[in-house]
């Protein structure tokens, strides 16, 4: 069947323009899920995980990114806007079925004259959102979990617990899912929330979709095609119908993501290694067993996005060089020195090139971020990034906390797990900046007008072992525009620590 053929024209489904922020209109409840027992989470610009070791912060930031790339699979090239991927469109027997219902609707549709609407019934749409969403959670975030962690389903419930379960609250709409064995399962189908009337036009060839106010949408069929293609027609209006559902349930939720894993430094300077293992195995495939080692999808990912570097400059390149002079007195380039045409990356100091090994641990440890900001993440991305204050002197924190900012003013959303107090007390100065008016910050401060963080733009979650539950637990930290980022799980460690030393010297002087 030709359907190809006849033009189907989207107006107003569009993604936002790009160098715009995108809100972000997630948050996630997860209980029993790897070493976490309960909590909530909900996404802000800057979204911190905070907690000691082994606590679930890593698990919480990679389900993040496991839910972005369901929404938006693989990396996008630039100015794609995600919903042009049509991930979820390849559902031969679910849009044969469905098309097979609107059949029914065939007759109003026929019977209609020029300027009259017919509303599709909200049993359709909701069976198109439904099937949408079996395609988006149950098969693609499941395979999506199972990937990133590298770890069967049924592996990442609690220890002790027969199941876990998530709740995935996004554009006023919630789902629920459940995992029981190795299998998501749909609990609560979130709700399609939105009205299509179909027209009939002289003035239309073929479908043109409209988008009009807040969740309606108006669908013109050509007189021609009604007249003399029905049965096309009818397969046009259920594209044109999952094309609405689909765009309705990702507005503002296909966006890139991007993710550096705790140990980058080790994983950028041993990737080369582990890819001229592989290829000297090449000629032995299909002759004798090709031993691959096994990786997260996060840590596959990484290692992927820096072999495949694109030439093109991104738009946080000038950014990247101005972070790069005042943190390593360097720069980090990727040269192509061998016959495999592999990416070569060193450390340019004063006009000399070193490589990464010998460089510092530093140097190292930072040298994949500024590659992503150069060449990678582009403005409404989404980039989480484990423990950003490894291997960096306090000072070179603060300096960090400040280019981190400056990406949250240019439309960067960043997700930070962190131990770090001198990281967290530097933004927390940036959320009282907000009170200091712009010249004042430069002058008194020596910040530009961008160097502000507004209370609301930032979330903190402590993640911290629960005896009732026997798991971690995750809750929100109190955020004021007058005292920042509250610091109250690491004021007890200092507690603990003065009340030892105090101790100590008693003992010391010989005091009871």
């Amino acid at each position: 069947m030709a359907v190809g053929r006849r033009i189907v024209r989207n107006r107003g489904i569009r993604r936002s323009e790009a160098g715009k922020r995108k809100k972000i209109e997630l948050s996630i409840e997860t209980k029993d899920f790897g070493p976490i027992s309960g909590g909530k989470i909900t996404l802000k610009p800057l979204t911190l995980f905070i907690g000691p070791n082994n606590s679930g912060k890593s698990y919480a930031a990679m389900l993040v990114h496991s839910i972005f790339e369901s929404y938006t699979p693989g990396v996008l090239p630039k100015g794609v806007p995600p919903f042009f991927r049509r991930p979820f469109f390849d559902m031969p027997e679910s849009r044969q079925i469905f098309a097979e219902k609107l059949f029914t609707l065939t007759a109003q549709i026929n019977s209609l004259e020029e300027g009259e609407e017919l509303e599709i019934p909200k049993l359709i749409l909701e069976k198109a959102t439904n099937k949408i969403s079996d395609e988006l959670y149950v098969k693609r975030l499941g395979e999506e979990i199972i990937r990133s962690y590298a770890s069967p389903l049924s592996k990442l419930i609690r220890i002790g617990k027969k199941s876990f379960a998530l709740k995935i609250n996004f554009n006023s709409r919630s789902i629920h899912l459940a995992c029981q064995k190795d299998n998501l399962k749909i609990l609560e189908y979130p709700k399609s929330g939105i009205k299509i009337k179909v027209k009939v036009s002289r003035e239309v060839e073929g479908i043109d979709i409209h988008k009009g106010k807040e969740g309606e949408y108006s669908v013109q069929i050509g007189r021609d095609l009604r007249e003399n293609e029905e049965e096309i027609m009818v397969y046009l209006l259920a594209d044109s119908i999952f094309d609405i559902c689909t765009s309705n349930l990702l507005e503002n939720m296909a966006m890139p993501c991007y993710y550096l894993p705790a140990a980058r430094s080790g994983i950028l300077q041993g990737h080369k290694a582990l890819a001229a293992s592989i290829v000297k195995k090449a000629p032995y495939v299909g002759i004798e067993r090709l031993e691959i080692p096994k990786f997260s999808g996060v840590v596959s990912d990484f290692i992927s996005s820096v072999i495949t570097l694109p030439e093109e400059k991104g738009t946080f390149y000038t950014l990247a060089q101005e972070f790069e002079k005042e943190l390593i007195k360097g720069e980090i380039v990727v040269r192509t020195l061998d016959e495999y045409l592999y990416p070569e990356i060193q450390y340019n100091f004063l006009g000399t090139e070193i490589p990464l090994h010998r460089a510092s641990s530093t140097v190292s440890e930072l040298a994949p971020l500024f590659l992503y900001l150069k060449y990678v993440v582009e403005p409404g991305s989404v980039l989480i990034i484990e423990e950003p204050e490894a291997h960096l002197h306090p000072g070179n924190q603060l300096i960090l906390a400040k280019f981190l900012v400056k990406l949250i003013r240019r439309g960067v959303n960043i997700i930070i797990t962190t131990h770090s107090e001198y990281l967290l007390e530097q933004l927390s100065s940036f959320i009282m900046l907000t009170k200091v008016e712009p010249k004042k910050r430069a002058e008194r401060y020596g910040y530009n007008k961008e160097d502000f963080l507004k209370h609301e733009e930032v979330a903190a979650y402590v993640f911290n072992y629960d005896k009732r539950s026997g798991g971690n637990k995750i809750t929100e930290v109190e955020i004021t525009e007058e005292d920042g980022i509250s610091q109250d799980e690491f004021i007890k460690i200092h507690e603990a620590l003065y009340e030892e030393t105090l101790k100590l010297r008693r003992d010391l002087s010989g005091d009871v």
